[in-house]
């Protein structure tokens, strides 16, 4: 016959593992167990906690500072002197920085045609000039660069590795949402392997889809896990919690090849059309996708 005390004692293991349990499930759900994976080392080579992964608060105060505000004048626009509308002729999107020498990813749409290009690092801060490296219409993908030289320390974000992401995983937005600069949004992978159109009509094969609320002005900004990685770049949103980015391993190689030339084969002959397309869209440019 047990005890009042041993009744108690049951009463408390009980009560712990249900505890426990529960908080494993939160973890669980927010990817910060990998069962396929040691513990303290993901697939994508980045630490993990035993017990956690990083908190949204931490991945997005550690991203924040390499967020930009990209912004793509016309010639013969004037510079915008209040938030964005969709009537200013300014395409405005987001963007994020990818080394110390001061290039910068964003997406193509954004910087389509001719114009003066500018790269916002901080809200209190003046925006710069920035010069295209090269574009992309076939994956919606541009690399600007600034002049390193003007800043102090440049925050570049770390790439993670496309065939680390899986659906379920957490995935976190940050970018400037109607002008509203560096806005977090959160949700999960909901597919890894969309196919979807490019500006110019070319397919971007094994895009990621999110339920993280994506807004006009997200566009070029990272999609990030919960270890802090940019696993893609957001290009379209479509509502109803349904969103796509760029595949990280996709914007590695296409960076690299804009690195050596200024645009992509099978692009060139597509460029005027491109150009004609975006400045019909200026109406609605600042809507950034």
């Amino acid at each position: 016959m047990q005890t009042a005390k041993q009744r108690s004692l049951r009463a408390a293991v009980a009560s712990g593992v249900a505890s426990a349990l529960v908080v494993s499930a939160i973890f669980l759900a927010a990817g910060a167990f990998d069962d396929d994976e040691p513990v303290g080392r993901r697939s994508d080579g980045s630490a993990t906690s035993s017990t956690a992964a990083a908190s949204v608060a931490d991945v997005y105060r550690r991203a924040r500072p390499g967020v930009v505000l990209v912004e793509h004048r016309p010639p013969g626009v004037s510079p915008r002197t209040g938030p964005p509308t969709r009537d200013d002729g300014i395409a405005t999107g987001s963007g994020f920085v990818l080394d110390t020498k001061g290039h910068v990813v964003t997406n193509q749409h954004i910087v389509a045609g001719r114009g003066t290009t500018t790269v916002q690092f901080d809200p209190d801060e003046d925006a710069v000039d920035a010069t295209i490296v090269g574009r992309d219409a076939s994956t919606d993908l541009a690399l600007v660069r600034v002049d390193s030289a003007d800043f102090g320390l440049l925050r570049p974000l770390a790439l993670g590795r496309s065939d680390a992401v899986r659906v379920g995983d957490a995935a976190i937005a940050i970018g400037n949402p109607f002008g509203l600069e560096r806005s977090l949004t959160v949700g999960i992978v909901s597919a890894t392997d969309r196919s979807i159109k490019a500006p110019n009509g070319a397919k971007i094969k094994d895009a990621v889809q999110t339920d993280a609320p994506i807004n006009p002005g997200n566009s070029g900004g990272p999609l990030l896990a919960s270890s802090g990685r940019v696993i893609g770049v957001i290009s379209q949103g479509r509502g109803n919690g349904i969103a796509f980015a760029v595949p990280v391993d996709t914007v590695k190689r296409v960076v690299a090849d804009l690195r050596r030339q200024r645009r992509l084969s099978g692009t060139r002959s597509r460029e005027p059309q491109q150009a004609k397309r975006a400045q019909s869209r200026r109406s609605s440019a600042s809507r950034g996708f």
